[in-house]
């Protein structure tokens, strides 16, 4: 327990109670930290900052109009507080102080904009709802998840032993001095992501041997060893990157290593669009768009939005062909062979 228990943290100690936030936030943080502050600019009715860590883009500035869309339409009129100091959750037994992004205290119920991918909040949520019911003196609360690059509402109620009991089990298995560490999704993002016991005892699994020989076969005949290889080397492929960023860096230096070097590849050319505009006369707009090739359907849409006010033309959406990947069924994924 190095560091503070903090909400946020709340749906990645859920599972794995020995998860540790790395000290630098990445770009993708950054970038989430910057729309906040848009967001509580823009609802208060001030101009964005221009000191953001994450300079905005177009598409940024339409992910928040959105929320300040969703966030006036779920208040049905009532009072919404953004500002931070308006926003600080307390929840009972951390040292931390969390903050929300917007409190609808006459309607019992928050919000808090959520960037990239979908993930689970539920923990984070039910500690802020846990917190909000106390100031409020609610038995019930509602917390919604603006997911603004999905355009996605998430909406989650607790009641106030619904939150105290998934707050607590997420508690005590954290201070369990006997807990063991999982691998699953947020391993990247863990500070002890190259030192996890249970991440390198995975890695080794895929690369040591069996008796008498390391049979590929076998592994791909049976489907619980099929599973645990390919997490095995989904972790290996993480621990790879980083071997990799590692030795171009002692490369770079000077370094030597053994069976490696460093190779060099000119950047890819290009010509600004504001210089193909003059090509248009030459060979007609058709053409010129024909070598483009399609625009995606999200790039047009957000144009449309900005732009015009009729409904976007639904019709001109084409579908490609469906595409099958494969990715970890859950959160937390298996690494313990499995009995028959």
């Amino acid at each position: 327990m190095s560091t503070p228990l903090r909400p946020s943290n709340l749906p990645k100690l859920a599972v794995c109670p020995c998860y540790e936030p790395q000290p630098n936030a990445g770009s993708a943080a950054a970038r989430g930290s910057s729309l906040d502050t848009i967001f509580r600019a823009r609802m208060a009715g001030d101009p964005a900052p221009l000191d953001l860590v994450h300079p905005p883009t177009e598409e940024d500035l339409a992910a928040v109009e959105w929320a300040v869309t969703m966030i006036t339409a779920l208040s049905s009129g009532s009072p919404i507080l953004t500002r931070e100091d308006e926003c600080r959750v307390a929840v009972p037994g951390f040292d931390h102080i969390g903050t929300a992004d917007a409190i609808m205290p006459e309607r019992l119920a928050h919000a808090d904009l959520k960037t990239g991918q979908k993930r689970n909040y539920r923990e984070q949520m039910a500690a802020y709802a846990l917190g909000l019911m106390e100031q409020h003196f609610a038995s019930e609360w509602t917390a919604h998840l603006l997911f603004c690059d999905r355009r996605e509402v998430v909406t989650l109620r607790f009641t106030f032993e619904e939150a105290r009991q998934i707050v607590d089990s997420v508690v005590a298995a954290w201070t369990n001095p006997d807990k063991q560490p999982s691998v699953c999704d947020y391993c990247s993002w863990c500070a002890k992501s190259d030192t996890c016991p249970a991440r390198l005892t995975l890695a080794a699994q895929a690369i040591s041997t069996t008796e008498p020989a390391f049979n590929f076969e076998a592994v791909l005949a049976d489907n619980n060893n099929l599973g645990r290889f390919l997490t095995a080397c989904h972790v290996l492929d993480a621990l790879r990157e980083k071997a990799e960023t590692a030795a171009k860096q002692r490369l770079q230096a000077g370094a030597t290593i053994p069976g490696w070097k460093l190779t060099s590849r000119r950047g890819a050319q290009f010509i600004r669009h504001e210089d193909v505009a003059a090509c248009v006369e030459r060979f007609g707009l058709n053409q010129v768009l024909a070598s483009y090739g399609n625009l995606s359907a999200s790039k047009l849409r957000d144009l449309w939005e900005r732009t015009a006010d009729a409904p976007f033309p639904e019709e001109l959406v084409k579908h490609g062909p469906a595409t099958i990947s494969l990715r970890a069924a859950s959160a937390q994924l298996s690494t313990q062979p499995q009995t028959k």
